[in-house]
């Protein structure tokens, strides 16, 4: 008689639990708590993948060049400084070594950028050839704004330097003239600056004025191309074929199409745009903060989209659980929150399915496949859950349409706190009229 006794008080304990609207209520929370463990580690799942496609990307770029900056030209004088010191109480003269640098007045650039998706493995890297024309124009030589005289000059040691962020992309000799007369190049690197390049060593005498520095250069690389306005006026012509470049740096361009066979755009930079002047004595400035150019990215990157979809997992956990919960007490069902977990664990996986499939088919597609599979998967679940057929058609609306919402969201980036929040100011306030009538009090 004591164990049909004992049996019978946990009978009752658990047909209490199973109809405590209040209890289910905080074990629906607790479950809520308990899928946030999953939910993170999927989300490190995406950025594990992402940090794997930057090793992929510095892989490919390692071997074939990686983003480009141009600097250049600009023209290097050393000269013969003299200065007084005192040496065991006299006067002593000593001669140092010190380098003037000095900017064209004008600088046309016009490039021609072939880029091409280099594959490793299951990742595509963005890499471009290009064909940059370039011609500077330099006037008379203003030794006078440095306090230098023209005696002074090793002007046989005179050199003309562009700097190159990435040597490895220079694929020929370059071609480039001075007053028409072909010049030779040779790599250099300046220890003060960090900057590195091609020199191209010239001679002439102080009398020498309105030079024209002009050529071709071949130049391999990955993903971006800046360069800086060393001009007073600086003219800017990039054209490509990729359909979808990215627009960085200080200056937007004036002038730009876009179709699906590529882009043309337009830069103009006057002197007055930019923080550094035309003369500089022993050092340069840091020429890279005033860069500009484009960046040729993928069409889609899917790990950006995905940890934002990941960040709505808890909205969509939350709502889901809360229809279940709602169809639960108008139908009178008995949902187990064991089913209650298995249903949160397939909204989890949709995560880790969605990563995986958009990593093969890009985003979008990734989506409508990953939304269909998880919602047919609980769809065909809740039917075991309700007697009635309409109410597991509801159910599977209800996720339907909030799968469709968050990629509404996603897709929609500056009017994703707009819509969000109107999305959700709806879903209560349903919430609030579905419920009005639930007598909470009801054992």
């Amino acid at each position: 008689m004591e164990t049909n006794t004992n049996l019978s008080l946990l009978d009752k304990f658990q047909d209490w639990i199973s109809r405590s609207t209040s209890l289910k209520l905080v074990i629906i929370g607790f479950i809520i708590l308990i899928l946030l463990i999953p939910q993170a580690l999927t989300t490190d799942l995406i950025i594990e993948r992402q940090i794997r496609l930057e090793e992929a990307e510095n892989e490919v770029t390692g071997k074939w060049s990686r983003s480009q900056t141009v600097i250049g030209p600009y023209l290097a004088l050393p000269y013969h400084y003299y200065r007084e010191v005192q040496s065991n109480g006299e006067n002593k003269i000593i001669k140092e070594l010190k380098t003037a640098y000095f900017l064209p007045d004008l600088l046309d650039i016009t490039g021609d950028l072939h880029a091409e998706s280099l594959h490793r493995g299951i990742f595509d890297v963005v890499v471009y050839q290009s064909d940059i024309q370039l011609k500077a124009d330099f006037g008379s030589i203003a030794l006078e704004k440095l306090d230098i005289t023209a005696e002074q000059v090793l002007w046989d040691q005179a050199s003309f330097l562009i700097s190159v962020s990435d040597l490895r992309g220079i694929g020929e000799n370059p071609e480039l003239t001075l007053n028409n007369t072909p010049l030779i190049s040779e790599p250099f690197t300046d220890s003060q600056t960090y900057l590195k390049g091609l020199q191209f060593p010239v001679s002439f005498d102080s009398a020498s004025k309105d030079f024209t520095f002009s050529g071709k250069i071949k130049l391999k690389g990955s993903k971006d191309f800046h360069i800086v306005p060393l001009g007073k006026t600086t003219e800017l012509k990039l054209t490509g074929n990729w359909p979808n470049p990215s627009f960085q740096g200080e200056f937007l361009p004036e002038e730009r199409s876009l179709d699906d066979d590529g882009f043309q755009s337009n830069w103009k930079v006057l002197h007055f745009n930019r923080p550094f002047g035309q003369e500089f004595n022993g050092t340069l400035p840091n020429f890279h903060d005033s860069a500009f150019g484009l960046s040729l990215k993928m069409p889609v990157d899917q790990y950006q989209q995905s940890i934002r979809t990941s960040k709505y997992s808890i909205l969509i956990i939350v709502l889901s659980f809360l229809a279940l919960f709602l169809m639960e007490i108008f139908t009178k069902s008995r949902v187990h929150p064991l089913q209650y977990i298995l249903i949160g664990f397939a909204l989890v996986l949709y995560y880790t399915l969605l990563i995986a499939l958009s990593e093969q088919l890009g985003f979008s597609l990734a989506y409508l496949m990953a939304s269909l599979a998880t919602v047919g998967l609980l769809a065909l679940y809740a039917k075991s859950l309700f007697s009635q057929l309409k109410i597991t058609g509801i159910f599977t609306g209800i996720l339907s349409l909030f799968y469709i919402f968050i990629f509404v969201i996603i897709k929609q980036q500056d009017y994703a706190l707009l819509i969000g929040s109107i999305g959700l100011f709806v879903a209560l306030a349903a919430t609030m009229f579905i419920s009005r009538k639930i007598d909470w009090y009801k054992s």
